[in-house]
């Protein structure tokens, strides 16, 4: 005797319970094969093609099961939820306010409206939705996280705080509240306190890696870099396969200039854990970055003599070392495969083309970043290999991407206006700045030797004198980008996008770097900007006057290790107060200086805001 149709879609939400997906998705359309318009079956359906991952079939779905039920609650949240993850927050608000609507006692309702809000930039009236929700659910730790987070995305962080400290009162023993309390806190500058919040939060149960790896950060942040230290091999004792705390680990090692090597803990996890590539991988990278090639060596055989995946990130680092190592068509060979076996791989054909170059292959190097940057067009590593390929063929367009007497920008940062002088104002942020360089030696993989680096992003402190800097340098950049040529086709200049208020710029990173004597950066570009910048706070007295040109920041010449023997294009003598924009794909670096004094100095990077 066939089923009823109540019975088959009773089979489809077993099916559904049971994660037999394809089943449910069958007997669904199966249903509908006689009656089209049947609801149950409809929303089913979406259910199941959205855990195939047949994003077309979920959304025929269920706006075929919104045209039949337009008041259906669960399809509403379900069909909201899935907009909202495919890229249409505003589309995800409109079912989702109907849903509150309907029901608007129902609190998972008001928070997958608050998402949807949060998503899309709605901020006000997330604050509302996450009121209503703290209404029907304080005993929720979400509902306290949610609103905390509109607060904070709106740049409140104060407020957020709040939010969560009233959170933990209703919820004293919430170790996701506590955890959410050391992360604004420190963003909030309040390094000790968020230590202290960190260290609650495991005691009150709190699991994950991430703590530990924050807590870490905090304390050096805090002036306490042994204690970051001991934080992070706390994490490892319980994370011991976690790749990113091994390397917060190893980073905090070697700028705290601990005892012992800064990767041996990393190197025995890879061992003893050998099917993980990631700890592989990041073993072989810091290796990389401390110049240990004899290691990378035998870390790679290692790795591939283990059971771990053969990702594309390891072959890279296996091809690259036999270029090292001469075998020049071994390498060719390897990359070759390695394209083929991951075509739509970006990386790996940017290592290619790099080590091409210093193979002596500029054409072929040229044709594989010109293929990625049709891809990728704002990548800052390829456009500045493709400019270093286009010089070594004297091919014209490395004028036309890189002009380095157009796209330098050399100018003197305003003193605000409480400030009666530049000696005065520039003494006083050498004074604050100073006390952020905890660190006692450089970054383990930046571009900073012989000196060291502030940690995390300069411009979050409240500090009075760093906010005026940060607006300062805002207007000063506006004023530059307003001059910018309207080139639509140019890397560079397109994405000016014709900003013309400070407030459309956004600092997608901001630091400090304190040079010592022979202290240099390395020859590098910025990955993650548009327009980079060195803005001099603090000098030594031998380059006020300099005999040579110790000190000066270079541009045009690739880091050494590439082998190319390109010179520098332009050098420009540094000075208190001057600030020195350029492309963040442009190559750049500083040339050694000997004093007893720092070479103290902010670098940003920025981005256009949308």
């Amino acid at each position: 005797m066939p089923k009823t149709p109540v019975q088959n879609i009773d089979l489809a939400k077993l099916a559904f319970q049971q994660k037999r997906f394809a089943d449910c998705e069958q007997i669904c359309t199966s249903i509908l094969e006689t009656d089209p318009r049947e609801p149950d079956a409809l929303f089913m359906l979406g259910l199941s093609a959205s855990q195939l991952g047949d994003l077309a079939g979920t959304a025929s779905a269920f706006a075929a099961a919104l045209r039949v039920t337009p008041d259906r609650l669960d399809l509403l949240t379900a069909y909201g939820a899935f907009l909202r993850e495919t890229g249409k927050p505003q589309e995800s608000i409109a079912l989702l306010e109907h849903a509150v609507k309907l029901r608007p006692e129902i609190a998972s309702s008001w928070q997958s409206l608050a998402f949807s809000q949060l998503k899309s930039g709605s901020l006000a009236d997330a604050r509302k939705s996450t009121q209503a929700l703290l209404t029907l659910a304080p005993e929720q730790e979400s509902s306290w996280e949610l609103a905390a987070a509109a607060l904070q995305r709106d740049e409140n962080t104060d407020a957020a705080i709040e939010m969560i400290e009233q959170g933990l009162v209703q919820l004293p023993n919430s170790p996701l509240l506590q955890y959410s309390l050391a992360q604004l806190k420190r963003e909030n500058c309040e390094f000790r306190v968020a230590a202290v919040c960190y260290r609650r939060a495991e005691e009150l149960g709190y699991r994950g890696a991430d703590l530990y790896r924050n807590e870490a950060e905090s304390l050096l942040e805090d002036g306490e870099p042994k204690k970051a230290v001991s934080a992070a091999r706390r994490g490892l004792k319980r994370f011991p396969t976690d790749a990113q705390l091994h390397r917060t680990a190893a980073r905090l090692h070697f700028e705290s200039e601990s005892q012992g090597d800064p990767v041996a803990n990393l190197l025995d996890a890879a061992e003893k854990e050998s099917t993980s590539s990631a700890l592989w991988e990041t073993a072989i990278d810091l290796l990389e970055h401390l110049r240990r090639f004899e290691d990378v060596s035998v870390t790679l055989q290692k790795a591939f003599s283990s059971q771990c995946p053969k990702t594309p990130k390891l072959l890279s680092l296996r091809a690259i070392n036999l270029a090292r190592q001469g075998f020049k068509d071994a390498m060719i060979r390897d990359f070759e495969t390695l394209l083929v076996q991951y075509p739509t791989e970006l990386s790996p054909k940017l290592d290619f083309a790099i080590q091409l170059m210093s193979a002596g292959d500029p054409e072929r190097a040229e044709r594989i970043l010109s293929s990625l940057l049709s891809i990728d067009p704002t990548n800052q590593l390829a456009l500045a290999h493709w400019g270093s390929a286009l010089r070594v063929l004297g091919d014209d367009r490395e004028h036309w991407l890189t002009d380095y007497s157009k796209m330098i920008f050399s100018l003197e940062v305003p003193v605000p206006k409480e400030f009666s002088d530049t000696v005065t104002y520039f003494a006083q942020l050498q004074s604050w700045l100073e006390r952020l360089h905890h660190a006692r030696s450089h970054p383990i993989d930046q571009s900073v030797v012989g000196g060291t680096q502030t940690n995390g992003h300069l411009f979050r402190f409240k500090d009075k004198i760093v906010k005026g800097l940060e607006q300062q340098i805002k207007v000063a950049v506006a004023d530059v980008i307003r001059g910018f040529p309207k080139e639509e086709g140019h890397p560079f200049w397109r994405r000016h996008k014709r900003i013309a208020m400070a407030d459309q710029l956004l600092f997608s990173g901001a630091w400090s770097v304190r040079l010592r004597s022979q202290g240099f950066h390395s020859n590098h570009v910025h990955p993650m900007g548009w327009i980079s910048s060195a803005l001099y706070i603090a000098l030594p007295e031998e380059l006020n006057k300099p005999k040579d040109e110790s000190g000066y920041i270079q541009f045009g010449a690739p880091d050494a290790e590439f082998g190319l023997s390109l010179s520098a294009r332009r050098t420009i003598r540094p000075e208190v107060g001057k600030m020195v924009l350029f492309p963040s794909y442009m190559w750049h670096g500083t040339i050694p200086f000997s004093s007893s004094q720092h070479r103290l100095s902010v670098a940003f990077d920025i981005v256009p805001k949308n």
